[in-house]
């Protein structure tokens, strides 16, 4: 069993140690820099490997030719753009992922960013802390939530739970989903609408939607000027879904009023990211995901997974 990447996986064994242990699992922890990759090292491991839990180290092509005994594959995690299942399933080998961890964790984040915005926190938390206790009423103007609209882009499993939170604070949530059937939507109390006018008629967009060819840059300038512009923008999904230079270029010349990002394009980003110095703009390090028990489940289901295929049962979330 190979660990590539985010040790926190493995140190703790306690409570995936009976899992393994019931399947004769041999762990290898190969703590893998996925941005500086050591590919020789990298190969060593595959070559013994019979199963996989990846962060962010890519199983691709020639890492799964490099894996003549792997079996299984698992993304620990949503998202699994670095699996590459072509490849995969080329060799008949399950790619899995682990979709139903941290949906209440994001979906939170995810408002919470929304909310700072919509209440300016960040400037007065920055006034008051520079002793300009009236500085207040120099912040831009706040409106009431319950007169305004939430607009979800991917109505999955996070988008969802985001909805469900969502319809306490706003007037109204719209949701779009080419793959959701409206009806699902509307079940949940929420308006299916297209992309086009959601973004032309939401106050706050949150975006929960996969990285994918037809996602990558989903949110561009021309997408920002449709945007209304007291409208503000929240992306915990992937960092590649958002042109950042545009929402920069947007928040600078008050395209929207807004922005929130807890994902990048390069993750970490530059420290110069001219997104950074947007006063307007509210910044986390890809943590939505995070709480002590999203963790152990994590760690958990991607663990089961892979011993349900090591007994020769079907994966629970086979992607390929």
């Amino acid at each position: 069993m190979l660990y590539t990447d985010r040790s926190d996986y493995s140190d703790d064994m306690s409570r995936v140690k009976p899992i393994y242990d019931a399947i004769d699992a041999i762990i290898v922890d190969a703590r893998l820099d996925h941005n500086n990759l050591d590919r020789a090292a990298y190969a060593r491991h595959l070559a013994i490997a019979d199963a996989i839990i990846t962060h962010r180290v890519p199983v691709d092509e020639p890492a799964v030719a490099a894996a003549p005994k792997l079996r299984i594959a698992v993304r620990g995690g949503v998202g699994y753009e670095n699996l590459d299942l072509t490849a995969l399933t080329e060799r008949g080998i399950p790619g899995c992922n682990v979709p139903d961890y941290g949906s209440e964790e994001v979906a939170v984040h995810a408002l919470s960013q929304l909310l700072a915005l919509r209440r300016q926190l960040l400037f007065y938390d920055s006034s008051l802390r520079t002793g300009r206790w009236q500085d207040w009423e120099q912040a831009r103007t706040i409106h009431r939530l319950s007169l305004q609209t939430a607009g979800i882009v991917g109505f999955g499993r996070i988008g969802r739970e985001f909805a469900a939170r969502a319809r306490a604070f706003f007037g109204e949530v719209i949701a779009c989903d080419p793959y959701i059937a409206p009806e699902e939507i509307t079940a949940r109390g929420v308006r299916p609408v297209s992309i086009d006018e959601l973004l032309a008629s939401a106050d706050a967009v949150t975006l929960h939607v996969p990285l994918s060819p037809e996602t990558t840059h989903l949110i561009g300038e021309p997408q920002l000027r449709r945007m209304k512009r007291n409208a503000v923008l929240v992306n915990t999904s992937r960092g590649p879904v958002v042109d950042q230079l545009a929402l920069a270029q947007a928040l600078e010349h008050e395209w929207i009023e807004g922005a929130a990002c807890d994902v990048w394009e390069r993750e970490p980003p530059d420290p110069a990211h001219p997104l950074l110095r947007c006063p307007n703009f509210v910044a986390s390090p890809h943590v939505a995901y995070y709480s002590e028990e999203g963790d152990r489940d994590l760690r958990r289901l991607a663990a089961e997974e892979v011993a349900r295929v090591l007994r020769g049962e079907p994966p629970r979330c086979r992607l390929n």
